[in-house]
């Protein structure tokens, strides 16, 4: 046993020197990898020293797009950790890092908030309706409450100085290097300003005091219940009640938020008692008594001055007698303009995000047959602000404003539980920026770049440039001798370059370069050496005795290898880098007063796709869907030609608990980075997936695809119910050009799903989550049952590695066919791929798993590692390399019709009427 974990103890301290080497040794060319990055700040969280180091080395980084990108690929498992990890260090060094990456993007902002709703839900002290929450924690909860209302104070507030430092940089004053730093600079103070006022009024305490209280659940039948003594404190906007003072152990019972409660004295007909006051929300009634008129008026007054309280501010240490009104009205005249226009432009995107979610929440309380009659006017009549967007991006992604919504085109899936609604949006980019000097356009700014400009307002003090002077810095700026925004938010790995390379450091004093680093024969690479050296600091112990040698590799028999994460944009080169098309999505877009559409093109011919798109698409296909959308719009005047304008569409759900797959997606799209970098044809569809809250959320619409449930229900599918019918039917004979493309398609999306099945053991995996496009390839929706979990638990009829029907062999052909022996080969390669980066996939469970609430990592059946350890196990990493190609092959000898396959697709076509 001893014997077993040593090894185990010295596997792990291979893989953190593995880690370290790749991270900082010489061999890095520069990168930032930040799933080791992630897997450095886990490996290494006994250490906060390691953690503070690694959070200050990505901050210099984080200005490159693809290390933003991976900060916002990992923003799961970062948030998890800030949460659940970090809430027992002393310091907080991972939310400081948050704060500083949210004043960079406003995106990133949005996200990480919507996180810590769903975290707050989670660790409330009761449910909506009354009960007890078993799961609360007093530690998480006011943890995520007081990172939420920094989050926003940090977006309000921005980097002061950051409009000097902008134009210094564009009159060529400062370098962009010097910018860099002083930007930086200027983050990392904000955020320890943040952090530590914080701890300075937590330890200055709250106003608060003991009252008799009955409490009132709304959803039930207002029960009697008995009047009790219980400690009440206000803070942050909260009203938090514990059954005796903190200080003397006191154990929070509860908690009320005050944002936009009632606050009244009990009307006299209902007060069987004197000095009554009630506090209710949309969920909670909280009936109290005070001990004279006095206190009753304190109380009430301390109540609406913290419910009406500015977000930014910080909560009152509250005196007796003491008004604050005028204080507070004086903090709100003294927010600047782009203080406020930032505030506004926070509180819209999460108000229509919210508002978007309720319109599935409020339709699944209505019958089923008026569903579909509600939702366009629900649709109609949801506000929408002048500058929100749809959030389901990374903020490097192009920015498209929100602009009317297309609410005759609303579709209802109508539920037993709930009532998903597909929704589509006009959406519009390049249009004329408010706020910047000459009103610029463009249509190919991203996320973070159109925040940037649009709420970057020139503060008072900033004001004093001349119409003159605007207009020559217009002219410089188009004759290309100003900088651009993008150069300015936005930094490429060649910035590195401006700085010499110090090889002459000894790593322990952060001002020393006399003696060479050396010592031991270890070398760091430039990337680090120079952050050291301009920072200032020390290299933790744990980091420097892990950085490699001169000579001697660090690297095990199996190589720790980097996954770039593959992101979805277009990267056709355009003779007109401003082309609209270079950033534009899937269909139609009206673009100077024409409408084009963006074509695949794969092999298969166009008859055979307007064939496809009878079945699937009723006819319509996207392209032609949101060509008709706009071309009506342009028609009714709903749009003009001044900018892009382009189709958006997705769905909202509502009593859905998103955020298990929100992960899987994440492990798929891992997956998917993992076989495009060993160069596999593998396919798989990766979409954005967004939780909002514990129980709702927002996912990326399909286009172009149907159910194969529904797809075998039509009409003009053969009689046969075989698929590989319908691809004769519909891309002609096997010896076709379209044919074998589709075919081809079919595999290579087959061979992708099979994969990820078995790898992130997905079940429930009936016709009615499995789609097809008009291409002829798989794509898997609905990831509730992950990681082993199944329905049915121990009684699961999905016992095979994954989904391999007659029905799926047919259309490749059958077992001795070319394109099957194509199948197996592919497999075998990608499992082997997936295997070879198992480190990284492992590190991210594990995260993941770490006081998790998700269903696949809780309860008796799934809970503590059992799910990890099953994972391991389908990984094969205790197989010798030479017997993995024999074992992945025998996995699709165990699929092949499997009779549990069988058996559940038979029970769900009886139990829910699922086609086989």
């Amino acid at each position: 046993m001893k014997k077993e974990e040593t090894n185990i103890s010295s596997l792990e301290d291979e893989f953190k020197s593995k880690l370290v080497a790749d991270v900082f040794g010489n061999d890095n060319r520069g990168k930032v990898p930040m799933d080791k990055v992630m897997m450095l700040i886990w490996k290494f969280r006994d250490d906060p020293s390691v953690v503070q180091f690694m959070a200050q080395f990505v901050t210099r980084h984080a200005g490159r797009r693809d290390v933003f990108d991976g900060i916002e690929f990992y923003l799961p498992q970062l948030a998890h950790m800030i949460i659940h990890l970090e809430a027992l260090w002393d310091d907080a060094i991972l939310e400081s890092f948050a704060l500083i990456i949210a004043q960079h993007s406003i995106h990133f902002a949005l996200q990480l908030n919507w996180i810590l709703e769903g975290a707050i839900e989670d660790y409330q002290p009761e449910l909506p309706n009354g009960e007890p929450n078993k799961h609360f924690n007093a530690l998480y909860y006011t943890r995520c409450v007081k990172l939420l209302l920094n989050i926003e104070r940090c977006v309000v507030y921005g980097t002061p100085r950051k409009h000097e430092l902008q134009r210094l940089y564009e009159k060529g004053q400062i370098t962009k290097l010097e910018y860099d730093t002083m930007e930086q600079a200027d983050r990392r103070f904000n955020a320890e300003q943040l952090t530590n006022a914080q701890r300075q009024l937590l330890q200055a305490g709250t106003f608060g005091g003991n009252l008799l209280y009955k409490r009132l659940v709304r959803t039930s039948c207002c029960s009697q219940k008995n009047w009790k003594t219980r400690y009440f404190a206000v803070s942050e906007r909260m009203l938090f009640c514990y059954n005796v003072h903190p200080s003397q152990g006191g154990r929070l019972i509860r908690a009320m938020p005050l944002d936009g409660a009632d606050i009244t004295e009990t009307p006299s007909r209902d007060a069987k008692y004197d000095f009554m006051f009630e506090v209710h929300n949309l969920n909670y009634v909280f009936r109290m008594r005070a001990a004279n008129e006095e206190e009753r008026k304190r109380w009430i007054h301390v109540l609406e001055e913290e419910r009406d309280s500015h977000n930014l501010y910080p909560y009152q240490i509250w005196s007796q007698g003491k008004s604050n009104h005028d204080e507070h009205s004086q903090f709100m005249k003294d927010l600047t303009p782009a203080q406020k226009a930032r505030y506004d432009f926070f509180k819209n995107q999460r108000d229509f995000t919210r508002n978007l979610t309720n319109i599935a929440e409020e339709l699944r309380f209505k019958e089923r047959e008026i569903r579909k009659v509600l939702a366009p006017k629900f649709v109609e009549d949801t506000n929408i602000p002048s500058c929100v967007y749809i959030p389901l991006c990374n903020s490097s992604d192009i920015w498209r404003r929100v602009h009317l919504p297309v609410s005759s085109e609303t579709r209802v899936f109508n539920t037993n539980e709930r009532c998903p609604v597909v929704v589509y949006f006009l959406t519009r980019r390049g249009e004329k920026m408010l706020h910047h000097r000459g009103g610029m356009k463009d249509v190919n700014l991203d996320v973070a770049e159109y925040l940037h400009l649009q709420y970057e307002v020139p503060e008072s003090s900033m004001a004093s440039i001349n119409e003159e002077e605007s207009t020559n810095l217009d002219e410089e700026m188009n004759n290309g001798n100003l900088k651009t925004v993008s150069s300015m938010l936005w930094k490429d790995e060649k910035t590195e370059s401006e700085r010499q390379p110090y090889d002459h450091y000894d790593g322990d004093s952060p001002l020393k370069e006399s003696h060479s680093f050396d010592r031991g024969g270890r070398r760091a690479n430039d990337q680090l050496l120079n952050f050291v050296r301009d920072n200032l600091v020390r290299i933790p112990s744990k980091i420097k005795a892990r950085l490699p040698h001169k000579q001697v590799s660090m690297l095990g028999k199996m190589p720790l290898h980097s996954v770039p994460i593959l992101e979805h944009r277009n990267t056709e080169e355009d003779d007109d880098n401003r082309s609209a098309l270079s950033g534009a999505n899937s269909g139609s877009i009206l673009v100077d007063g024409g409408v084009i559409s963006k074509t695949e093109y794969d092999g298969i011919d166009d008859e055979s796709i307007r064939r496809a798109t009878a079945f699937i698409c009723r006819g319509e296909s996207w392209a032609k869907k949101s060509e008709r959308m706009l071309t009506e719009s342009l028609k009714s005047k709903l749009i003009d030609t001044e900018a892009t304008t382009e189709v958006s569409g997705v769905m909202i759900k509502s009593n859905d608990d998103l955020r298990q797959e929100v992960f899987v997606m994440q492990m798929i799209h891992f997956y998917q980075s993992v076989f495009a970098k060993a160069s596999l044809p593998i396919w798989l569809k990766t979409y954005r997936i967004l939780s909002t809250s514990k129980d709702t959320g927002m996912i990326e619409f399909l286009i172009d695809t149907t159910s194969i449930d529904s797809l075998k229900k039509s009409d003009m599918f053969p009689q046969s119910s075989n698929l590989r019918d319908y691809f004769e039917m519909i891309y002609g004979p096997p010896d076709t050009a379209s044919f074998k493309a589709a075919q081809r398609n079919f595999m290579l999306s087959l061979v992708g799903y099979s994969l990820v099945s078995y790898l992130l053991g997905l079940k429930d995996r009936h016709n009615g989550n499995i789609m097809i496009d008009v291409r002829g390839r798989l794509i898997f929706i609905d990831f509730g049952f992950a990681m082993g979990m199944a329905p049915g638990h121990e009684f699961s009829f999905e016992r095979a590695p994954f989904k391999l029907t007659q029905d799926y062999i047919d259309v490749m052909g059958g077992t001795d066919s070319a394109c099957f022996a194509e199948f197996k080969r592919l497999f075998v390669a990608g499992f082997e791929a997936a295997r070879a980066n198992s480190q990284i996939a492992i590190g991210l469970v594990e995260i993941m798993m770490y006081k998790s609430k998700f269903p696949c990592f809780s309860g008796p059946r799934y809970g503590g590692d059992k799910a990890l350890i099953k994972f391991q196990n389908r990984l094969m990493l205790r197989t010798p390399d030479e017997e993995v190609r024999k074992k992945a092959l025998g996995l699709i000898e165990k699929s092949m019709l499997h009779f549990g396959t069988w058996a559940y697709d038979r029970f769900q076509l009886y139990s829910n009427g699922y086609a086989m």
